[in-house]
């Protein structure tokens, strides 16, 4: 069988939006010729071809200048469904899976119809691949994932495996190569829940390679299309020198664990505490929650200066209120979009969803627009949100599908979500299935009592049996309407807030000493002096 490798290069750009960094030095030697010496020291693929655009041909030539490899370009452009693909991975860079609409990452590079059509020039029955920007890619697995999949050809048409994004490649059958180009369908897709074609996940089938425990389990960008992704890289190579996947994968454990970032990934701001449901028993919202806010710029553009400074920094509008009531709604996007921050997303109840409101969502390219609904039927959503009308925010959620492609804008992706609790747990399936159909996708929420503030309306304690510590409190970060940063997510009062944004920098309350004592306290597992952490079931959640 004739299986050849393609990576894909560009010197320039990266789909994600970011500034490439493959002809940037990483610890000595530029990304993507670290990238093809890794591929070129497996011993399964017959040929390895480096695609790049047009204009950069001479500049990638002559960087893999006697590399045993072809290089070739494209003017293909972008794949159909970059931009989609785009918006759906943000906030899941460091899964293989996990993207809005069942987005991998092997479907953020190349292009499938390039793929298709160099399988059909060099008569390949499958094509390996990988970015230009994997320079952590392991030889070993490329070896062993190609056996797999020719020992298991007769019954699969793919092989990807369950690996932190750039540590492993993915390989596709030339047949199914051509079938998704014809339908300029991504191949991420082929994994993703259908509602109307139930399958078994392709995860539990022999096209997934069996990858060992340390890779499975690991997370962590090792495609440097980022700033953190870079330096990420850079500090394993300088640690571990030439490594393999699964001493890789056991320093990603160990970082998640000890090491904190200079900033949180994601920042959540909670712009009012206004909202139209304050009596609902799911979410802390009325008077369970003190008056704040409306936040004001000032402490909206802090927070946006210091996430600025990576260019994969996330921000949610939401906290205990909905965003959409915030009298400067349009100059707080302004504000973030002219900042530079990768990802906006914000969270609502949907009551507020007008015309005025998506034409603003519209105009400053908000990536996800999240909607508590709730409930399928309109009959239990009124018995949850009296004041709501879910028939017409049905009705502006299909006039905002109509906005967007009007103006021919893959932003916002809309996002239906449930709170699962015991009132609504029989509409669970409707919910999914009927969204998803609708809209692509939706998210089903376990019940949080926030650490025993709340009546506890939980279905059941999904909790894991081993307590570990707290994921949120490395990763994401809550902002309070009056400016204060809390400890944690699950405080709508704001009783640990450590600081203020408008009197201290975020990076500094991020690395502040309660953050650090808190940290400490969760890997000991003292939490006495943390009575909220001590009663809270949500500190598995990412």
């Amino acid at each position: 069988m004739r299986v050849i490798a393609v990576i894909d290069a560009d010197l320039e750009n990266t789909p994600l939006g970011t500034r490439s960094r493959q002809a940037e030095p990483l610890c000595g030697t530029p990304v993507l010729q670290r990238t093809v010496a890794r591929v070129l020291a497996a011993q399964e693929p017959v040929e390895v071809h480096v695609i790049c655009p047009p204009d950069q041909l001479d500049r990638c030539q002559s960087m893999l200048q006697g590399a045993d490899v072809i290089v070739r370009s494209t003017d293909a452009g972008p794949a159909p469904y970059q931009k989609l693909n785009q918006v759906a991975r943000k906030w899941s860079l460091d899964g293989w899976r996990g993207g809005m609409g069942g987005a991998c990452c092997f479907d953020e590079y190349g292009h499938i119809g390039v793929w298709a059509a160099l399988a059909q020039e060099t008569s390949a029955d499958a094509i390996w691949t990988c970015p230009g920007a994997a320079p952590l890619v392991d030889p070993t697995i490329i070896d062993a994932m190609i056996r797999h999949y020719v020992d298991s050809a007769h019954n699969m048409r793919m092989t990807f495996a369950p690996a932190p994004p750039g540590l492993v490649g993915t390989i596709f059958h030339s047949a199914l190569l051509s079938e998704l180009a014809a339908q300029n369908i991504p191949p991420g897709w082929t994994l993703a829940y259908k509602p109307d074609a139930p399958q078994i996940d392709l995860a539990f089938k022999d096209c997934c390679w069996p990858a060992p425990e340390e890779i499975r389990h690991a997370e962590g960008r090792l495609i440097t299309d980022t700033r953190r992704a870079f330096e990420t890289a850079a500090t394993i190579i300088e640690q571990l020198g030439d490594p393999g996947a699964e001493a890789v994968g056991k320093w990603l454990l160990n970082c998640s664990a000890q090491q904190v970032p200079p900033l949180p990934r994601e920042v959540e701001i909670e712009l009012t505490t206004q909202d139209q449901e304050p009596d609902t028993k799911l979410r802390p919202r009325g008077q369970r929650v003190p008056s704040r806010g409306p936040i004001s710029l000032e402490a909206v553009g802090a927070i946006a200066d210091s996430m600025a400074r990576f260019d994969d920094a996330l921000i949610v509008l939401g906290g205990f209120g909905d965003p959409l009531l915030h009298p400067q709604l349009d100059k707080i996007l302004e504000l973030l979009r002219s900042r530079g921050i990768f990802g906006a997303a914000l969270r609502c109840n949907g009551i507020a969803l007008d015309d005025q409101t998506i034409a603003t969502l519209l105009s400053h390219k908000v990536d996800v627009l999240e909607i508590s609904l709730d409930a399928w039927s309109d009959e239990l959503y009124g018995e949850l949100h009296p004041a709501g009308n879910l028939p017409k925010i049905r009705s502006q959620i299909e006039q905002l599908e109509q906005a967007r492609s009007t103006a021919q804008q893959v932003a916002p992706l809309i996002v239906p979500h449930m709170t699962k609790c015991l009132q609504n747990v029989h509409e669970m399936d409707a919910f999914f299935d009927g969204w998803i159909r609708a809209v692509g996708w939706a998210v089903i929420q376990g019940y949080s009592n926030y650490a025993g503030q709340a009546e506890d309306l939980a279905v059941a304690d999904m909790s894991p049996p081993n307590r570990m510590p707290c994921r949120r409190l490395s990763n994401r970060a809550l902002i309070l309407a009056d400016g204060s940063m809390t400890l944690c997510d699950q405080d709508f009062t704001g009783k640990t807030a450590i600081g203020n944004v408008l009197e201290t920098p975020l990076e500094d309350l991020w690395q502040s000493k309660q953050m650090r004592e808190a940290r400490a306290a969760h890997r000991s597992g003292s939490l006495g002096s943390l009575p909220m952490c001590d009663s809270c079931s949500e500190w598995h959640r990412p």
